[in-house]
């Protein structure tokens, strides 16, 4: 994964970060670091799959 969406989502995910930090670390706009988490988790999504095709058992 290219690294402008691989850093965010570690960041903001397992580091804790707001995106306004992480927009003030990258220096980048905040709307640009929210885009790329967006689009970071749809490509995570799509590698590694997800729940949407498992059904939920509780």
């Amino acid at each position: 994964m290219d690294k402008k969406y691989r850093i965010p989502i570690h960041l903001h995910d397992y580091e804790g970060y707001s995106i306004q930090e992480i927009a003030a670390i990258m220096q980048a706009k905040s709307a640009t670091v929210g885009t790329w988490l967006a689009r970071g988790r749809l490509l995570l999504r799509e590698k590694i799959g997800g729940l949407e095709d498992e059904e939920i058992c509780l």
